[in-house]
């Protein structure tokens, strides 16, 4: 049975802002720090449907790649994309759904699904959070 996990989050900057950063390689590789002490050496990203991005995460020698392919992007609204990776199999995606407060803040609800085990919705949900923590210092 897949898992599936969801978290919101309200980030002080645009949804424009916030929206674009999950497609730009070079904001990308300053906010997709799941753990202290990581890094990401790599990014890529072809920001169209059909396009693919790859983020290689480091942790101390230990490089861990990501992949995925971008399935909608919606301008502003919502964006979604397979997640594949050492620990999330194929059919894993993550949907993001972007809400313009006022004050110029974004409300952000990431939902991944198609994690296959608790382990992995753990590990996912304690990386994605200190993630959109970083997203939000980082715009």
């Amino acid at each position: 049975m897949p898992y599936e996990l969801s978290i919101t989050r309200v980030i002080n900057a645009p949804r424009k802002t916030v929206f674009e950063a999950w497609l730009d390689p070079e904001k990308l590789a300053k906010f997709m720090i799941p753990g202290p002490g990581m890094s990401v050496p790599k990014a890529e990203s072809d920001a169209k449907v059909g396009g693919e991005f790859l983020i290689v995460m480091k942790a101390g020698d230990m490089e861990l790649p990501h992949r995925g392919e971008y399935k909608t992007i919606d301008k502003y609204e919502t964006l979604a994309f397979s997640w594949l990776s050492k620990h999330a199999p194929e059919g894993s995606i993550v949907t993001l759904n972007f809400k313009e407060l006022a004050d110029e803040q974004t409300e952000l609800t990431l939902k991944h699904t198609g994690l296959p085990s608790v382990e992995s919705h753990n590990n996912h949900e304690e990386g994605w959070g200190r993630i959109l923590q970083v997203l939000a210092e980082a715009v």
